[in-house]
């Protein structure tokens, strides 16, 4: 089995602006690109694992998201081995109905790791071993219980609201990075 990193991306890769339905709003952090690539060649596989309820709103489609993932991939010079993401949201107003339901996909549901680990099982990707990097509680609370080593990194949403979420939840993360440059540092020390 493959060490498997799932990364969250707005905040984690990219800055934390909002919905981003075109690919040019797309702006990654620095030293993404570098982070990556070091997990790389130490042998993880690198999977995104991101809520879009963009798409449940209406305020972009299934395809508008792909064109920011392939731009995103182009970015970080192809290393993500999968793209896996919830469109769904329970509350939504507007888009199409059939995305306004829950799901077991959404974060902080652990969906989205258990479709990774069964798409991805011929690859090597299991939850044994791996790690979750994200900038919010819920990126840490879909890993809460499992196997998994969990990295907040304070490069997106206001990293204290977050720690308070993780401390009511009872999630207490492995380890808190300045970003994801540092968090890699970590881990790669380990």
């Amino acid at each position: 089995m493959s060490k498997t990193v799932f990364l969250d991306r707005d905040g984690t890769l990219n800055r934390e602006i909002g919905f981003i339905g075109s690919p040019d709003r797309l702006e990654l952090l620095p030293g993404v690109p570098g982070a990556l690539r070091r997990l790389h060649d130490r042998g993880y596989r690198l999977v995104i694992t991101t809520n879009q309820s963009g798409i449940a709103r209406g305020l972009y489609t299934e395809r508008d998201l792909a064109r920011v993932h392939e731009r995103l991939h182009g970015l970080v010079q192809g290393l993500p081995f999968a793209y896996l993401h919830c469109p769904h949201h329970p509350d939504a107003e507007g888009g199409d109905p059939a995305y306004r339901r829950d799901c077991t996909c959404r974060k902080p549901k652990s969906g989205l790791l258990h479709q990774a680990c069964a798409m991805l099982k011929g690859f090597g990707v299991s939850l044994e071993g791996s790690v979750v990097i994200g900038d919010s509680a819920r990126d840490l609370l879909m890993a809460n219980g499992l196997p998994l080593t969990k990295v907040l990194v304070a490069s997106g949403k206001p990293v204290e609201a977050e720690r308070q979420k993780l401390r009511d939840a009872g999630c207490v993360p492995d380890h808190e990075a300045a970003d994801l440059p540092a968090a890699v540092s970590w881990l790669l020390e380990q």
